[in-house]
């Protein structure tokens, strides 16, 4: 196998054709190897932020619900302390219990 160098000599390989072609063949295979390495990460990866963000819309949700549920409640707390509060002002001043 003949080369040609940059300042116009010709080169003769040593390298016999079998060498070559097994160090070729060698080094598509090792980037096909790395490519399909990769193409799986980055498929795991993708899988990876897809289930993350499903989760965080999941919890974001359910901690909206919870913040509703609280303020229900709040209200709820409120409006029985008031009750409360009236029948003991009702009781102290005199009035009827019910």
């Amino acid at each position: 196998m003949d080369a040609i160098s940059q300042d116009g000599d010709k080169k003769k390989y040593t390298t016999p054709r079998w060498v070559q072609v097994w160090f070729l063949q060698r080094s598509r295979d090792n980037w096909k190897k790395k490519y399909k390495e990769l193409k799986f990460e980055a498929k795991r990866m993708r899988n990876r932020v897809k289930d993350v963000t499903e989760s965080r819309e999941n919890w974001r949700g359910q901690t909206e619900q919870q913040e509703q549920r609280i303020q229900e409640l709040e209200a709820e707390n409120a409006a029985l302390r008031e009750q409360v509060a009236k029948k003991k002002y009702r009781l102290r001043d005199g009035g009827d219990a019910g």
